[in-house]
């Protein structure tokens, strides 16, 4: 059993309800039955909560093997002597199963549901609906779900998924239970990471349960180190040697996102920064070389070893000329914010040249006209809609690169300002044009850590985009 931590090294690979099935189909034989599996998954719950110094505990079982794993627990606490009762949501109609017959012979206490004579108690365990939840809850389920998720102060030990979330998409529930922490078994499931899920999962915790080799591929990876790469520059390089980036953006009244868009990518690996910008701000950093939104002058940036291109960041609705003069080079493009409403108001052709968009939620929802569903099929659809690859921001920040899906488990509400957007496509460019093999992973995985690294120093609070920019430096030595 591991703690998903923030800064996890190990790589980790995540699958969602419907291979998830397919592996409990595929591991459970003669030799090794799905009982046992269950009883592992038990163990590894029931140490966790002695490892949380459980006095007394009860559990919710609902119907299939996550109320199977809860049977199992409760036979298990009582094994160890730990006072456990289980309040049973399908009491008429439970089938005798060996977990059910093995806690009837330990003597462990089973009631009905019933709202008026739950006792409190030290521990509360949702084995009410696991990785199966795909619609709203109903009935007794319901009214569980909601008695869990009541008050703050209550201890509660989710089994595999906290009832209520989709275990694939990370969708919750009106009454989602929000719990103190989830432990998952066998393979770690994207939905514990994305969106609002991540209000309601608490500590996440794998345990896989003995199953060392899965012949199923996955849907997708954790973002860590060992997936990265941050190139190291030669002792001989300089400026023209690094690579050079062009900004489009940062014009009159919108400085700053252009500055903050420029600054990171010369921090993030940039030999040169050519701002594309209408202002005449006396305040441009001497880094930055201005020069005009024109086509004209931004043809000239091209014969000096250009080989990114940023487009949007504080760009306004004026340029769509020469946004889709630079969709049609064959430079390497990042669209942000304008540059994204540019795409889904002109749909273009696919560009064959390689390119990345970055867009928040919103702005998903204008590309896809407001078909929107979850984060995962947001990409999926962004994909085949546009081509290219997709940097989906928020917490469980999903990106395609390579034809493989990665994802960030790192969510903090302090990310949530403004320009953070703008830094990270810095860092996205900076690391592209210096011959990152992964600049859009890597670049998640470098403003996480510069997150980690503020926040640390700050006591958890008082982070900006700039504050950001400003860590790049630091924490490039300690993700290479």
């Amino acid at each position: 059993m591991e703690k998903i931590e923030e800064n996890i090294s190990k790589n980790l690979k995540l699958f969602g309800t419907k291979k998830s099935k397919l592996i409990d189909r595929q591991i459970s034989n003669k030799e090794t039955p799905s009982f046992v599996f269950m009883m592992r998954a038990a163990n590894a719950a029931k140490n966790l909560l002695l490892m949380r110094n459980v006095k007394n505990a009860t559990i919710f079982v609902g119907k299939g093997n996550n109320g199977e794993d809860g049977f199992c627990l409760a036979a298990l606490l009582k094994i160890e002597n730990i006072p456990v009762e289980i309040i049973d949501l399908s009491y008429k109609d439970r089938i005798k199963t060996k977990s059910f017959k093995l806690c009837a012979d330990l003597g462990v206490v089973r009631k009905k549901f019933d709202l008026n004579k739950i006792k409190n108690t030290d521990w509360y365990v949702d084995a009410i609906v696991g990785t199966g939840f795909s619609r709203e809850l109903e009935g007794d389920f319901l009214k569980a779900s909601r008695f869990l998720s009541a008050t703050k102060k209550r201890k509660i030990l989710a089994l595999d998924v906290p009832t209520g979330i989709d275990a694939s998409k990370g969708v919750v529930s009106k009454n989602t239970v929000k719990a103190t922490a989830t432990i998952t078994f066998l393979t770690l499931k994207p939905g514990l990471f994305f969106d609002e899920s991540v209000e309601n999962v608490g500590d996440v915790y794998l345990d896989e349960l003995g199953v060392s080799k899965i012949k199923i591929d996955s849907d997708m990876m954790l973002i860590n180190k060992e997936s990265c790469h941050f190139p190291l520059l030669k002792k001989s390089a300089h400026k023209g040697t690094r690579g050079s980036v062009l900004c489009l953006g940062g014009c009159v009244g919108m400085e700053g996102a252009g500055i903050m868009a420029g600054i990171s990518s010369l921090r993030s690996g940039a030999g040169k920064l050519f701002w594309a910008t209408d202002t005449n701000s006396l305040d441009r950093p001497p880094e930055l070389i201005q020069v005009k939104p024109i086509i004209s002058e931004i043809k000239k940036c091209l014969d000096k070893h250009v080989k990114v291109a940023i487009i949007g960041p504080g760009l306004g609705i004026r340029y769509d000329q020469e946004i889709e003069f630079l969709w049609n080079t064959n430079l390497k493009l990042i669209l942000d914010a304008d540059g994204l409403r540019w795409l889904a108001r002109r749909k273009p052709k696919k560009r064959k040249a390689a390119w990345l968009g970055t867009p928040h939620f919103g702005e998903t929802k204008a590309l896809l006209a407001n078909q929107m569903t979850d984060k995962w099929s947001n990409i999926i659809n962004l994909k085949k809609k546009y081509g290219g690859d997709w940097l989906l921001k928020g917490p469980g920040c999903l990106v395609s690169e390579n034809n493989d899906l990665w994802l960030s488990n790192y969510s903090n509400g302090w990310l949530g300002t403004a320009g953070m957007g703008d830094v990270l496509t810095g860092m996205v460019s900076g690391l592209w044009v210096s011959g990152s093999r992964s600049p859009f992973r890597s670049s998640v995985l470098l403003q996480k850590q510069c997150a980690i690294k503020f926040l640390e120093k700050n006591n958890g609070a008082g982070l900006t985009a700039s504050d950001i920019s400003d860590m790049i430096g630091s924490c490039l030595g300690l993700v290479k």
